[in-house]
């Protein structure tokens, strides 16, 4: 069965370039010119991947984004931003925010189809890999590999992908130190860029989201990062 892609972009030749070559990729292409409209056909299909533009008219992609991220139907769908913003905040907003992945314009087709692939395996992975039933337990942190969930103190946190995959890496290897290119190899194979500080910013956000545990991520200066208890 094709994976089905939404690419929401103002920008005509833009569109029309990523639908003929992801189509001859033999992925299943949906093409919106607005968030509105890709919104409004969310209620009859359920993409695998948005290629999502950020400076449109109306609605523009870090508020689509949002949304996305804040429904029970599409939070856990990866979302590739494609923008000519080229600054750092842009990007570390875009992955706050729930990106999986920033895309800056002009881009070479080759990488960007390159890293569809590797977002969609990444996806595929977190899906069908998490086969044991077991409940990671450590002070106030429940963690529920099957159920892609985090409970903190008892209270249910939201977790990106990314995020889940780097707190599962850590939880399951305790007193492993990770360094930057092992976590990105763990979570998006071996053949794609990654923008500057991508890293750096899921931890700092998985910090956020463990409260008053966030120290049981440990930085470990100039090697990389891991789960000390």
């Amino acid at each position: 069965m094709k994976e089905k892609i939404f690419i929401v972009d103002d920008e005509e030749d833009i569109r029309e370039i990523l639908e003929v070559n992801l189509n001859n990729e033999g992925y299943e292409i949906y093409s919106f010119s607005s968030a509105d409209k890709a919104m409004e056909k969310l209620s009859e299909i359920h993409p695998d991947l948005f290629i999502l533009d950020i400076m449109m008219e109306g609605m523009d992609g870090y508020e689509f984004c949002r949304i996305l991220r804040s429904s029970e139907k599409s939070k856990n769908i990866p979302i590739i931003f494609l923008s000519a913003k080229t600054e750092e905040f842009d990007k570390v907003l875009g992955l706050e925010l729930g990106g999986d992945d920033y895309v800056s314009k002009p881009f070479g087709i080759k990488e960007l189809i390159s890293r569809v692939k590797a977002v969609l395996r990444r996806s595929t992975r977190a899906e069908i890999t998490e086969e044991k039933k077991d409940i990671i337990k450590y002070k106030g942190i429940e963690f529920f590999p099957e159920k892609y969930q985090l409970k903190v103190d008892g209270e249910n946190v939201k977790l990106t992908k990314s995020e889940f995959q780097i707190l599962s890496i850590f939880l399951k290897n305790p007193g492993k130190i990770f360094s930057r290119d092992n976590i990105i190899d763990s979570i998006r194979g071996f053949d794609v860029y990654v923008v500057d500080r991508t890293i750096d910013v899921h931890i700092m956000n998985l910090r956020k989201k463990l409260g008053n545990y966030k120290n049981i991520i440990t930085t470990f200066s100039g090697i990389g990062y891991g789960f000390k208890e």
